[in-house]
């Protein structure tokens, strides 16, 4: 691959930008804040198309979206704004890598991994705009566009973003006095696959390579770790004495990635245990909060 073009310049999209100069030459551009890209018309579609040209890639990664916000906001920025891309740059021998979202398999109903054809199921407005937005790629793709969906599981990285329940429980472990106190978890034996984001970065960089891919891969590490765990093993690293106080409302128990089809084509699948979580969410230990 000579070069890559990252659209989006936020948490993922930056992650991405980075790993992959250690490879190669990257361009950047965040067609939402873009004078001209930003009001996708003919004249921002021509720019897009411009860019990603002249910038002489062979291949794009999609890092633009919303985690939150109003179900309109939701749906523009991860069902109409990748729609818009296929349709800018649908015709150009690129291949266009879209980060989707575990969240569009819903409730798989147990902890046994999820392959890719398993059937979707979202579940609230986040998760049905990035189905649509999956769909749209997709429909790109029949039509003939070189589009994979990495369909990415729960990230973790630091800084941990506001969107993700493990700044909640950051942010109330070092609310704790002293000598320690309860965290409160909805429902601590909820079960997700997370992935360090220097690790998804490298799973999307992998995928927009060379060879042939199919239409959805999973980016996930295919280990579950509780809620309730995650919130020990953070403690552990704070050198907080905590304990977790269950609000018993269960919501969907377990989303687990099988990440075979990943493994397959890149060679390799991201680590995850509850240590690994914990010091990349927290990198300095307890340093981190002066104790």
């Amino acid at each position: 691959m000579s070069q890559l073009v990252v659209l989006g310049e936020g948490w993922l999209g930056a992650a991405v930008a980075r790993v992959a100069r250690e490879q190669m030459e990257v361009s950047t551009v965040d067609p939402p804040l873009h004078p001209v890209m930003a009001a996708r018309d003919e004249a921002a579609a021509r720019a897009l198309r411009d860019f990603v040209v002249d910038s002489g890639a062979s291949a794009v990664i999609n890092a633009c979206g919303l985690l939150g916000g109003e179900e309109g906001s939701l749906q523009d920025a991860n069902a109409e704004f990748p729609r818009w891309v296929c349709e800018a740059i649908g015709d150009l021998p690129v291949r266009f890598v879209h980060i989707g979202s575990a969240s569009e398999y819903g409730d798989p109903g147990s902890a046994t991994p999820v392959r890719e054809d398993a059937p979707l199921n979202p579940t609230g407005a986040y998760a049905t705009s990035k189905t649509a937005g999956t769909q749209a790629v997709l429909a790109a793709r029949e039509q003939g566009f070189d589009a994979v969906v990495a369909r990415v599981f729960n990230i973790v990285g630091h800084p941990v973003p506001s969107a993700s329940p493990i700044h909640q429980w950051l942010t109330d472990l070092q609310a704790l006095p002293p000598e320690g106190g309860e965290v409160v978890v909805w429902w601590p034996p909820t079960t997700r696959d997370f992935v360090r984001i220097d690790d998804v970065a490298s799973s999307l960089i992998a995928l927009a390579g060379p060879g042939e891919r199919p239409g959805v891969v999973n980016v996930c590490s295919g280990v579950g770790l509780a809620y309730g765990d995650i919130v020990l093993a953070l403690a552990d690293r704070l050198g907080i004495d905590a304990t977790v106080t269950s609000l018993d409302r269960p919501g969907i128990e377990a989303v687990v990635g099988d990440p075979g089809l990943l493994r397959e084509l890149t060679g390799s699948v991201p680590p995850m245990d509850l240590q690994l979580l914990a010091t990349t969410a927290v990198p300095g230990g307890d340093a981190a909060d002066g104790r």
